[in-house]
């Protein structure tokens, strides 16, 4: 898994200049994939914004043997530099294994309210690397004869589990607050109102006005928050380890940041698409 992306931060937006009989380089094509690349994610990221495009929904369910999973469905999300973060694939995990590997300084802070553990699930951007190529031996092999480089870079998803040790853990907070509140369904919105809403386009406020607040403890601040996990538990006694009862687990989807499909927002102020039942 590559660990490292050339477009976060966001590159500048330099195309290569082609011209008959110029030399080209690895830093050339590599300079071509991230002029691309980060204009998708420019254009992605000013037009929709980050978030769950579609799918994504954490649930439980018992796997084949009977026993307790947390559950992400299939989906598409744009993370908080622009890239698209698609999980072909449900994501299952055992929450009673998961919790046994966590510490017991960390499962006492995350016991809130003394009365459950709270976890969130993020998911987060990961290019896997596909394959190999001979390549020629660089840095510290150049003597080498059987060097090697990956032949293809699958930009895949890491899906996280973060137990909440901060005191106070935040949810993300809505990027288009400095909009104000929407009309009414079913009015038009006054000329005061379009605006407003202008003015605030304008100023650019619309991002700068919202810092993620929802990371705590979590290092990867490009991820997606997809859900939070309230799991009942109980402490035997004062500064024991909790004792999580996977009978009762609530999960919070609704907090999450969304991206409205365009043919969503369309049908919502009355352009219908396709036949009507």
């Amino acid at each position: 898994m590559a660990t490292t992306d050339t477009i976060n931060p966001p590159p500048a937006a330099l195309r290569v200049f082609y011209s008959t009989g110029r030399m080209l380089g690895v830093e050339d094509f590599q300079a071509e994939q991230d002029y691309h690349r980060g204009r998708l994610a420019r254009a992605l990221l000013s037009l929709h914004g980050p978030g769950t495009a579609i799918g994504l929904n954490v649930s439980t369910a018992t796997d084949t043997s009977g026993q307790l999973e947390i559950q992400v469905t299939p989906g598409i999300a744009i993370d908080r530099v622009g890239r698209i973060l698609d999980a072909p694939v449900t994501v299952c995990i055992r929450p009673d294994v998961w919790l046994a590997q966590q510490t017991d300084s960390d499962l006492i802070l995350a016991f809130k309210s003394n009365a459950f553990i709270l976890v969130d699930v993020f998911i987060a951007f990961a290019a896997c690397t596909r394959g190999l190529t001979p390549d020629f031996a660089s840095q510290d092999d150049y003597d080498a004869t059987d060097a090697f480089s990956a032949n293809r870079l699958l930009d895949s998803f890491a899906m996280q589990l973060l137990l909440r040790t901060d005191a106070n853990p935040l949810l993300p907070q809505d990027p288009w607050l400095a909009a104000g509140a929407p009309p009414a369904p079913g009015t038009v919105p006054t000329a005061e109102e379009i605006s407003s809403l202008k003015q605030t386009i304008l100023s650019g406020s619309l991002v700068a006005a919202t810092t993620p607040q929802e990371y705590g403890p979590l290092a990867d601040f490009t991820s997606i928050f997809l859900a939070r996990i309230q799991i009942a538990a109980s402490q035997p006694s004062s500064g024991a380890r909790p004792v999580a009862d996977f009978t009762h687990i609530s999960i919070d989807n609704e907090s999450r940041l969304f991206v409205l499909p365009t043919v969503l927002q369309a049908r919502w102020i009355g352009l219908g698409f396709g036949q009507e039942s």
